[in-house]
């Protein structure tokens, strides 16, 4: 008797686990879950569905977040990347915290996952989650879906002696996610979701043209922002990292007061 019920048991713990199984298959993204407690040095790689960078977009989607998309090897990204480091820890100091995620690409032949893993060790952001995207998935739908046309539009306004034309025209016809977004900032709202389609931003820069760091606050590049149908203005990454947790900061700010 006693063995037939060992037997029971074993066989309802096996179908238990069968089903485990079977809605873990079933329900893909939504079987992770994110270790809050982790270094925001580790970095998690991504595959194409992109689940894990979702599920950790959706995990609260009360509040504005901020994505970064950065080459590990690139001087004009490593910058930008020093940059949000630098201006997070001083709103960190005030009390104030963002959600950031920081997406790595391989966008030029000296990048691969060990330098995205150097970067999110070097670029340490208190709480900030690090994801390193191999098939740039995450850069080419979002080109794709928020930012279709920019190629065109901003053609249509840039001068015609303007050094980014030349490079524009190349890329004129070439479909937009062949050009994946990076060296770039977004803020998204409260309440946005990421599902199969991109979530739109209500912010962002893209830096287009870095010429070395200088001085703090002095113009060191070109960026996109906010706007494809407007020229590139002169800027800075500290000050474009600022201006953007700033932004986070008020909004988190405004939901917060009863």
């Amino acid at each position: 008797m006693n063995s037939h019920r060992h037997v029971l048991s074993f066989h309802n713990a096996t179908r238990a686990l069968l089903l485990v199984s079977c809605l873990a298959l079933l329900s893909g993204c939504a079987v992770f879950h994110s270790n809050r407690s982790a270094s925001s040095a580790r970095v998690q790689t991504l595959d194409t569905s992109l689940c894990a960078l979702k599920e950790e977009f959706n995990r609260d989607t009360s509040r504005p977040r901020l994505l970064a998309l950065f080459s590990p090897t690139c001087g004009g990204c490593v910058y930008g990347a020093k940059s949000l480091q630098r201006e997070a820890k001083a709103a960190a100091k005030l009390g104030h915290r963002s959600e950031v995620m920081v997406v790595w690409l391989p966008m030029l032949d000296t990048d691969n996952e060990r330098e995205a893993r150097q970067s999110a060790k070097k670029f340490h952001l208190a709480g900030a989650r690090h994801f390193y995207d191999g098939d740039r998935q995450s850069g080419a739908r979002l080109m794709a879906e928020q930012f279709p046309n920019a190629v065109r539009e901003l053609l249509e306004v840039l001068p015609h002696d303007h050094r980014l034309r030349e490079s524009l025209e190349v890329r004129r016809n070439l479909a937009p996610e062949k050009m994946p977004l990076w060296d770039a900032l977004l803020i998204f709202p409260p309440g946005a979701t990421w599902t199969e389609r991109t979530p739109a931003p209500v912010w962002w820069t893209r830096q287009v043209g870095f010429t070395g760091e200088r001085g703090a606050g002095e113009p060191t590049s070109l960026f996109l922002k906010k706007n494809t149908r407007q020229p590139p203005v002169k800027s800075d990454w500290h000050l474009e990292a600022r201006e953007a947790l700033r932004l986070v900061q008020s909004a988190t700010r405004e939901l917060q007061q009863p």
